[in-house]
């Protein structure tokens, strides 16, 4: 007898797990969530474009959980003639979108897509007067040219719909020749030769492998490989001198193979802007209204926040080189403290220092060094 109530109180917990199977299978969508379902529905018919999961549940107010059920539920129900489900998931690296399978583009997507791309050039100003900028126009040309006329109407105004503003551009008009080498290098894997001024005007002879065209700050660096270094270094375009093709004994150019394993990224990773160095661990105390400024930013993919007991926040990173974070940090005023390391904490204080005594009374001025750029 008491085996056999032993033996029935191990299976009451698998009797359970069905019954409360069996319910949830039966169970009834209820308007709430059929209603959630026609939205998205709805919201995919008259989208140009795929739909970010995380702004389908904050639009609708559910979980991952229950939007994945509803997204199983629209690819079972909604088929077409051949039993392909009409809606499909998208991965685009971490994101996941939802959208309609198998549309042919319409002219209202065909314009979205016109005034994203217009959106996008408007952050290449900066080059204006250059064979880039030419070769985007020309492009833009194309992209019009391909638009129902129904819908170019709504291309007219785009230039004051989209704007952009560049944070103190640099100025290439006077560098459109050597943009032009440059880019045909880039496409053809062309050697260069570059006589380059650097910074203080030093200048050097470099025999150049051209990588990357970069774009920075509103500015161009060519990143590639060095013979002076035997290893890839960045050339501000500005500071070029002059540039041409380097040619072989019968006149042709050179060319290099380019290397497979290279990655701009890789070159860049943990440094803060362009200038690397030893890796340093930074801790800078927020004040003011500086959290909530960089909080909706990426200042280092390293970045991480942390609120202290007293409830100010320390923002810590740990980045390859201080040069440019220093002189972001000079830019943050007295929103920003250096905590650790002490040597740029010194550094940035006897800066801060120097510039101070610029604007005290004329009798009290103190002679100060020369500040590194």
């Amino acid at each position: 007898m008491k085996a056999r109530r032993s033996r029935i109180v191990r299976r009451a917990p698998r009797k359970v797990a069905l019954a409360r199977a069996q319910a949830s299978s039966a169970r009834k969508p209820t308007y709430g969530a059929a209603a959630r379902l026609a939205r998205i529905v709805l919201r995919l018919a008259f989208r140009p474009f795929a739909w970010n999961f995380d702004a389908i549940r904050n639009e609708l107010g559910i979980s991952e959980r229950t939007l994945l059920r509803y997204i199983a539920v629209l690819r079972r129900e909604l088929v077409d003639w051949e039993g392909r489900p009409v809606i499909e998931v998208e991965k685009r690296g971490e994101r996941r979108l939802l959208r309609l399978a198998n549309r042919a583009p319409t002219a209202e997507s065909t314009a979205y897509e016109a005034a994203s791309l217009y959106f996008t050039f408007t952050m290449l100003r900066f080059l204006e007067g250059t064979v880039l900028r030419d070769l985007v126009d020309t492009l833009w040309d194309k992209v019009l040219q391909g638009i129902p006329a129904s819908e170019r109407l709504r291309m007219e105004d785009l230039e004051h719909k989209f704007y952009t503003v560049a944070y103190v551009p640099k100025v290439y008009e006077k560098h459109d020749a050597d943009l032009d080498t440059i880019f045909g290098a880039l496409l053809r894997n062309f050697r260069l030769h570059i006589d380059y001024a650097g910074l203080a005007g030093e200048g050097r002879q470099h025999n150049f492998d051209p990588y990357t065209l970069l774009a920075y700050r509103s500015g161009l660096y060519l990143l590639g490989k060095s013979d002076v270094y035997n290893r890839v270094i960045y050339l501000a375009v500005e500071r070029i001198r002059s540039v041409r093709l380097l040619t072989g004994p019968d006149g042709q150019p050179e060319r290099f193979a380019y290397p497979r394993n290279y990655r701009p990224e890789n070159f860049l990773n943990g440094v803060f802007g362009l200038i690397d160095g030893p890796e340093t661990r930074v801790e800078l105390l927020l004040r003011g209204e500086s959290e909530a400024l960089l909080r909706s930013r990426m200042v280092h993919p390293s970045q991480q926040f942390r609120r202290r007991a007293d409830g100010s926040t320390v923002l810590t990173m740990t980045v390859k080189g201080t040069t440019e974070l220093r002189n972001w940090i000079l830019g943050m005023g007295p929103w920003i403290e250096v905590l650790k390391p002490d040597k740029l904490r010194a550094e940035v204080a006897e800066l801060l220092s120097e510039a101070s005594s610029l604007y005290a009374a004329p009798g009290r001025r103190r002679l100060t060094r020369k500040a590194k750029p």
